[in-house]
């Protein structure tokens, strides 16, 4: 028998408030977490969450939906958006963010990073040097910045493709994992995407990411998930170990 897992937001979860001007409510049930924000009118990342989480900008990835009020982001390389009722949002690391009017602005985040959310500061950050690297590689890779990818690779680097697909193999130094990337972003027109969901390290440079892939391929969309053990050493990319949640229907998408 499957368990059934409930967690009620208001009895069981923990309250983390915020400087001032509001309060995370964080609950978990099973797999799902879930982050409800209270953020009051005067409420600004950098004035009521950077004290808590000690960085300049806000370094949690958002996934969420609003249920009141508006709020403004800014990213770190200047773009600002307005978020307001019945919008859902995927917000990139790297950001600040103020409530705009005089309504309090309440939303729901289901992202993976929301347990770091205005997270204290007397321990050490929750990702090291390695986890950190992989979050770049990704970065680099979703925007085509092979100038990036080739500082985190090591010169010998391995990633190991699984399956019985055109791509499938072991791809063996810089160049020839490059020309996988390039091999990927040929099939697709340069639609393919691995959106990063989590990281995970052991802070002795074994890293694990997993993301959510999507593209299009001759008209046919196709969006699965995945994820790649990385070894890290001196500082680079060693060795990259691919698994798939569908191999084989990946296989048939890019057959």
């Amino acid at each position: 028998m499957t368990d059934v897992m409930i967690s009620n937001l208001e009895r069981d979860g923990e309250i983390r408030p915020f400087a001032t001007h509001g309060y995370a409510h964080l609950a978990s049930a099973g797999g799902l977490s879930l982050m409800r924000g209270v953020f009051e009118p005067g409420w600004r990342w950098s004035n009521d969450v950077a004290p808590i989480a000690g960085t300049d900008t806000c370094q949690t990835r958002h996934l969420g939906y609003v249920l009141a009020g508006t709020m403004r982001v800014k990213l770190d390389e200047g773009t600002e958006y307005d978020i307001g009722p019945d919008d859902l949002f995927d917000l990139p690391a790297g950001h600040d963010a103020w409530v705009v009017g005089d309504e309090a602005c309440v939303m729901l985040d289901y992202s993976a990073e929301v347990t770091r959310y205005a997270r204290a500061t007397d321990i050490a950050p929750a990702d090291d040097e390695a986890m950190a690297l992989v979050r770049r590689g990704y970065a680099a890779f979703n925007t085509g910045d092979v100038d990036t990818l080739r500082t985190i690779f090591a010169a010998d680097v391995v990633q190991h493709v699984p399956g019985n697909g055109p791509l499938a193999g072991v791809y063996k130094g810089v160049d020839a994992v490059l020309g996988y990337y390039g091999k990927l972003a040929e099939l697709t027109d340069r639609t393919f995407r691995a959106h990063l969901i989590d990281v995970y390290g052991d802070g002795l440079g074994h890293v694990v990411a997993v993301h959510q892939m999507s593209a299009i391929r001759n008209g046919t969309s196709r969006i699965s998930r995945g994820s790649i053990v990385f070894s890290v050493v001196g500082g680079k990319a060693t060795d990259l170990l691919e698994a798939h949640s569908d191999l084989p229907g990946d296989d048939a998408f890019f057959s």
